[in-house]
């Protein structure tokens, strides 16, 4: 399995390399991933929730909050979501079932690729979040 999704994400690889460069770019490609996702939220059945970690990370990276995802695993996570959003996947997902079959098998394959920096991920978000959380309860109780 890893030659052949190798293989199909080889075209979409250096358009990944293109926005690993331009974080403003990036931007607009993760808002085009979460219309798609959005629209698709219904049919995209447990693939919602490995997007919406893999939107994440590269959210909180180009808003340079997270800076310990190694480049390597940061460009895998472009190239899915980068996959995701592209016009010549979009002919699958015109194809009931299917398309989105193939968005969740890429999915699960870059998830596979850099599950050891993503379990790093997100035990990080889980402190940021707890800090925001007891940040809040002290604010409340002054």
């Amino acid at each position: 399995m890893d030659k052949l999704e190798t293989r199909r994400l080889a075209p979409f690889k250096a358009k990944a390399s293109q926005y690993l460069e331009d974080k403003k770019k990036s931007l607009g490609l993760l808002n085009k991933a979460l219309l798609k996702a959005t629209t698709h939220r219904g049919a995209l059945g447990e693939t919602w929730d490995k997007l919406q970690l893999l939107f994440g990370v590269f959210r909180d990276w180009i808003n340079g909050n997270y800076k310990e995802m190694p480049t390597r695993s940061l460009l895998m996570i472009i190239l899915g979501i980068v996959y995701f959003v592209s016009p010549l996947d979009a002919i699958f997902d015109y194809i009931p079932f299917a398309g989105l079959v193939d968005d969740a098998a890429v999915a699960g394959f870059i998830i596979s690729q850099v599950s050891e920096d993503l379990e790093q991920y997100k035990l990080w978000k889980k402190q940021v979040t707890s800090e925001k959380e007891s940040d809040n309860n002290d604010k409340i109780s002054l």
